[in-house]
């Protein structure tokens, strides 16, 4: 993967299995949200292919690190705002919702606006969003970063779960920890290659 002059990503190729957790680890500019981007389809490679399992079509769930909420609208908003965007409507729309509220230990916030959430909150948010249809195939660029120990807590435990379930999971993160404790084999980028 090319930006101008300077090439982001070479020969890069990751294989992941159903249950399995892979993390993606580096330094700044080595090409690791760049990666998960093109395996997200959201960024299309120059050169090279991106290649997915039929299985996996919009079965596929992205947690980019910039938080994409709607901060004027309740948490409870936003996830049925994501739901109906997915084609869940109704009964299950509403169970889906409240099922991720509880999931994420935000039920007693659900109709607070997300502007008010404290930085773990919205994290969370953020990653229940991600889920209201459950995916095959879990992307997550640094999901924890500025969330406290609770939160952090949170979303790992769900992450586990969810590969204890069958769901491929690929996780970038500068924290070490996070990648242990939920990684079955640790990707280290660098320049634009693994090693």
């Amino acid at each position: 993967m090319d930006y101008g002059a300077e090439r982001v990503l070479d020969h890069v190729s990751i294989d992941i299995s159903a249950g399995e957790a892979v993390g993606i680890f580096g330094r700044n500019g080595a090409g690791k949200s760049t990666l998960l981007s093109i395996m997200a389809g959201t960024l299309k490679p120059v050169s090279g292919t991106r290649t997915v399992s039929p299985e996996l079509k919009g079965k596929i769930s992205y947690v980019p690190q910039d938080i994409g909420l709607y901060p004027s609208l309740t948490g409870r908003q936003n996830l049925e705002y994501w739901a109906e965007a997915y084609g869940l409507f109704g009964r299950r729309e509403r169970a889906r919702v409240n099922y991720l509220l509880e999931l994420f230990g935000l039920a007693d916030k659900a109709n607070k606006r997300v502007e008010t959430y404290s930085g773990g909150m919205k994290r969370r948010l953020n990653m229940a969003a991600a889920l209201v249809v459950t995916p095959k195939l879990m992307l997550l660029d640094e999901p924890t970063v500025g969330a406290d120990e609770a939160s952090v807590g949170v979303m790992l435990d769900t992450l586990r779960r969810m590969k204890e379930n069958g769901t491929a999971v690929v996780l970038i993160s500068h924290i070490t920890d996070d990648l242990s404790s939920v990684c079955d084999r640790v990707v280290t980028l660098s320049e634009g290659k693994t090693e």
